[in-house]
C-alpha cells in the first residue's frame, strides 16, 4: 500500500461520491489559521517540503483500492474509479521559514475535486504539525536572546520520525543544532553534543587511587 491510504476514511467516501456524481471540476482548498492567541501574533510556515513530496508521489494503486474496499466492506469494483488516481493540481504556498499571519493561507491546493479531497488529510497533517513546532522553536530562539539552543525533541515526540522532523524545524528556526544523530547525518543541521548534562553533574566524584604507603625504614 502507498501513502494514499494515509487518510481519514471519509475522504475516500467523499471522493467516490464526487466521481459518481461527475463532480470533477477544479476546486481550491485553503489552509489557514482563523485567529491566533494573544501575544502570539505570527506563525512560521513549515511542512511544505514533505507535503509536496507526498503530492508528487501520490498514486492510488490496486493494493490501495483493495484496502479501501476492505475497510469500507465494499466489493473492490465499487472502488475502481479511484484506481490510477494521481495529483494533477497546483499548489500555492508560503515558503518554509517565512512568517504567516491569521487568515493568511499557508497553502492552497487547486485540483479536480476528488483529488483535492483525497489528499486533504495528509497535507493538513504535515503543515499543521510542522508549523506548530517551527513557530514554537522560533519563540525559543527569540527568548534565548543570542544564546545557543539545542533541540532534544527526539525524547518527547510521538515516534522517531516526528523527532527528526523537529530537528529539521529547529535548524529552520535558528537552533544551534539537534542533540539527535541520524545516519546519514544531514549537513544542513549537524548534531550537537552538550556533554555536561544533569546526570554528569549528579554523578559521584571519581575515586582517586590512594597514595602508596611509604616503604619501611630498614633497621640497622
Amino acid at each position: 500500500m502507498s501513502d494514499a491510504t494515509t487518510t481519514d476514511l471519509y475522504e475516500v467516501t467523499m471522493a467516490m461520491s464526487y466521481l459518481r456524481e461527475e463532480k470533477t471540476g477544479p476546486a481550491t482548498f485553503s489552509l489557514f489559521a482563523r485567529s491566533l492567541p494573544p501575544g502570539r501574533g505570527f506563525l512560521v510556515a513549515a511542512g511544505l517540503e514533505s507535503a509536496l513530496d507526498y503530492l508528487a508521489d501520490f498514486h492510488v494503486g490496486p493494493e490501495d483500492v483493495a484496502a479501501f474496499a476492505s475497510v469500507l466492506h465494499r466489493p473492490p469494483k465499487d472502488l475502481e474509479p479511484l484506481l490510477g488516481l494521481t495529483f494533477t493540481g497546483r499548489v500555492r504556498a508560503i515558503p518554509e521559514g517565512r512568517i504567516a499571519l491569521a487568515d493568511e493561507p499557508l497553502l492552497e491546493v487547486t485540483a479536480p475535486l476528488p483529488q483535492a479531497q483525497l489528499v486533504e488529510t495528509y497535507v493538513l497533517n504535515q503543515l499543521n504539525h510542522q508549523t506548530t513546532i517551527a513557530s514554537k522553536a522560533v519563540r525559543c530562539t527569540l527568548a534565548a536572546a543570542g544564546r545557543p539552543v539545542v533541540d532534544f525533541s527526539l525524547r518527547r515526540t510521538h515516534g522517531p520520525e516526528a523527532g527528526f522532523r523537529a530537528a529539521r524545524l529547529g535548524a529552520l528556526a535558528g537552533f544551534a543544532g539537534p542533540a539527535t544523530w541520524r545516519r546519514p547525518p544531514r549537513a544542513a543541521y549537524p548534531p550537537s553534543a552538550p556533554w555536561r548534562t544533569p546526570s554528569w553533574r549528579r554523578s559521584p566524584p571519581r575515586r582517586r587511587p590512594s597514595a602508596p604507603s611509604p616503604a619501611p625504614t630498614p633497621v640497622r
